[in-house]
């Protein structure tokens, strides 16, 4: 059993399609080849890839712009826990005092 990356089989596919719309003029085989998941057209060719983990689609790599944008999101959202924390803390600290108070 042959083993291929996963972009060393993509290429490997789009050859096969190629070839079956080009050559054998075959357009239901290359939609065939086309339809297939990359892991269908492996297991029918009998290789095995080499990074099966990766993400067909991984993640795309935020911009600068996008980061800033979520660090002002955060910044926002510590904020107000920030000020929730703040009100908790006043109301233990009042109490406390009552506590004092009444002894």
């Amino acid at each position: 059993m042959r083993t291929l990356t996963r972009e060393q089989l993509e290429k490997r596919k789009e050859k096969a399609a190629r070839f079956a719309r080009e050559v054998r003029e075959d357009d239901s085989l290359a939609d065939q080849i086309d339809n297939e998941s990359l892991e269908e057209y492996a297991e029918h060719r009998r290789i095995r890839i080499a990074n099966p983990k990766r993400k067909e689609n991984p993640m795309p790599t935020p911009t600068r712009r996008d980061l800033m944008e979520r660090i002002e999101e955060l910044e926002g959202e510590n904020e107000e826990l920030q000020e929730r924390l703040d009100q908790i803390s006043d109301l233990a600290f009042a109490e406390e005092e009552e506590d004092e108070e009444g002894k």
